[in-house]
């Protein structure tokens, strides 16, 4: 059998890592499962990663890089930053798209569980490339005169990130108001008009 190739190899172990990441959190999870899991002998897992860390904070790369790519995907082919932000808010990657939700609640387990200071700043820097690029948005929407100019971009977009996490954190417990798409139309309409309120 052809020997699987290095960048073939790394997708296929990040994606053992994170159904096992997901099933036994971050402390619950060693290499020996993530290489039962990937179907290949622990040193294998040595030759991409050198620790389990390494590889859970090379899983949050992961994870951002696609979010941030079907992001700008989908922004690109609106002009009106309202649309643009409406087009974001609906693809929470933490609760829209079933191969990353899992991957955020583990997220927020180890934000909290985790006192290792390279997987915290891992998880900050992996909110702050949202922020930045939401920032531009509500920097957009700011200079055409849509939405409040009474707080500056970022900190706008921190209060989506806020909002969109909080929202993400209830999710599992599928409170029925919650459960529908109304809820979710609902909740960006507020969003949306309380960025609009104090236009200048």
């Amino acid at each position: 059998m052809a020997r699987m190739k290095a960048a073939h190899r790394r997708e296929q172990l990040l994606e053992s890592a994170a159904r096992c990441f997901a099933k036994y959190g971050y402390r619950g999870t060693t290499t020996a499962r993530i290489a039962a899991e990937a179907g290949v002998s622990e040193p294998i897992i040595y030759r991409h990663f050198k620790t389990k860390q390494d590889l859970f904070i090379a899983l949050i790369d992961k994870v951002g890089d696609e979010v941030l790519s079907e992001w700008r995907k989908a922004t690109a082919t609106h002009e009106n930053p309202l649309d643009k932000l409406r087009v974001v808010l609906y693809q929470n990657p933490a609760t829209a798209d079933p191969r990353t939700r899992d991957i955020y609640r583990l997220l927020f387990h180890a934000s909290i569980e985790t006192s290792e200071p390279e997987i915290r700043q891992a998880i900050r820097d992996h909110y702050e490339c949202y922020v930045r690029l939401l920032a531009g948005v509500m920097a957009e929407a700011q200079q055409a005169g849509q939405i409040r100019t009474d707080f500056p971009p970022e900190w706008l977009a921190w209060q989506i990130i806020h909002a969109a996490v909080g929202f993400a954190m209830v999710r599992p417990l599928e409170i029925p108001s919650h459960t529908g798409l109304g809820f979710v139309e609902g909740t960006i309409k507020l969003l949306i008009e309380v960025l609009s309120q104090n236009k200048q």
